[in-house]
């Protein structure tokens, strides 16, 4: 009698967590399934008529041959004014020596695709996708833009090597 009390208990107890378990299971679901439901639904804009594919290319042109040959003061003409009031040339320097010693040279490069982050700051800001392949591995390049009254400038380079 006390063994057969003892088996009802744990199944209970088994039982309890398994539901408590289920329940928790399907709260994270509903709450990571309304999360993304809201990132999907993101305005969606063509690019202005001042990128175009020619003249996001010629950029990355640039920003490839300043990058490969240390050409830091090159590099830096690159950024429109809203960015070179917010970074130095010696920190354009700094930072891109470090991703240079951790990336090798810019080998090739694809356009993926562009985002448009939204209106703000009375500016369009846009991102254009890069795939790239570099002395170290494979990566991608984002350049950032803000167009304003339909005039466009370069505000962010990030590169990012993703495999070794």
């Amino acid at each position: 009698m006390e063994k057969r009390i003892k088996r009802i208990e744990i199944i209970t107890i088994i039982s309890l967590f398994l539901i408590v378990g289920n329940l928790i299971y399907l709260i994270s679901n509903k709450t990571i399934s309304k999360n993304t439901d809201t990132t999907e639904i993101k305005e969606t804009k063509n690019l202005p008529s001042d990128i175009t594919r020619k003249y996001s290319d010629k950029i990355l042109f640039k920003i490839k041959n300043d990058f490969n040959r240390s050409e830091w003061n090159k590099l830096y003409d690159v950024f429109g004014e809203y960015a070179k009031s917010q970074i130095s040339i010696d920190q354009i320097s700094s930072e891109f020596k470090k991703l240079r010693a951790a990336t090798g040279k810019i080998n090739t490069y694809g356009y993926s695709h562009y985002i448009y982050e939204g209106y703000t700051e009375s500016a369009d800001w846009f991102e254009l996708h890069y795939k790239c392949r570099y002395d170290n591995g494979k990566g991608t390049i984002k350049i950032s833009t803000r167009t304003v009254d339909g005039i466009s400038e370069i505000v962010g380079v990030v590169i990012n090597l993703d495999e070794l």
